[in-house]
């Protein structure tokens, strides 16, 4: 079995996470229910609703369960994104040993193009490791953009990110046979708050 490194949201995270914080570098805030803005210290949590795959060059490590949690560390606002730091990024019922060395942090960006209540994400300090048939291998996110916050406005209920990230091998004793990159996608649900929008 295989390891992997990666920061997650987060995991969102990652993983994937469903935290919805976003990627692009420009002011955002986040809204609630009656579009009240989520200040520092708001919980934000997720749960996949599809599998977690990562695709490195051996094969494709799929996790059916996976959750990413954790706490914004500011408001945002005109003159900065929306932070946060990861505290639960894990991944479970996998075909492979799936172990989270790091929990990371997430950036929410708003998409200024679309104005839509919708926003990109990035994460760093996510590291997870793999384990799968012999071959082991880390993979850490370094302000790495990890998908789109698509918000409540747009899916009539809960917030939803969607992961496509490229995420860098750092290390792992397979060495190259993991390659310098791995394919992350997935679909986390933002469970807490049920309303959430980016700005």
């Amino acid at each position: 079995m295989k390891y992997l490194k990666m920061t997650g949201l987060a995991a969102l995270a990652a993983a994937l996470m469903a935290m919805a914080f976003a990627g692009s570098a420009s002011a955002t805030a986040l809204t609630g229910a009656g579009g009240a803005v989520l200040g520092s210290g708001t919980t934000i949590t997720s749960e996949a609703q599809t599998s977690v795959i990562l695709h490195p060059p051996f094969g494709e490590i799929i996790c059916k369960k996976s959750n990413v949690s954790g706490k914004t560390t500011n408001a945002g606002g005109a003159a900065e994104t929306v932070k946060g730091n990861i505290e639960t990024l894990d991944f479970s019922e996998c075909n492979a040993t799936v172990t989270t060395l790091a929990n990371g942090s997430l950036e929410v960006h708003t998409e200024k193009e679309a104005a839509n209540n919708n926003g990109t994400l990035t994460s760093s300090g996510s590291e997870v490791t793999v384990e799968y048939f012999g071959t082991h291998c880390i993979f850490k996110t370094t302000n790495t953009d990890i998908g789109v916050v698509t918000g409540s406005t747009t899916t009539g209920g809960n917030a939803v990110f969607d992961i496509a990230a490229t995420i860098p091998r750092t290390g792992g004793r397979s060495g190259a046979f993991c390659g310098s990159t791995a394919q992350w996608t997935g679909s986390y649900k933002v469970t807490s708050p049920s309303t959430l929008n980016v700005h």
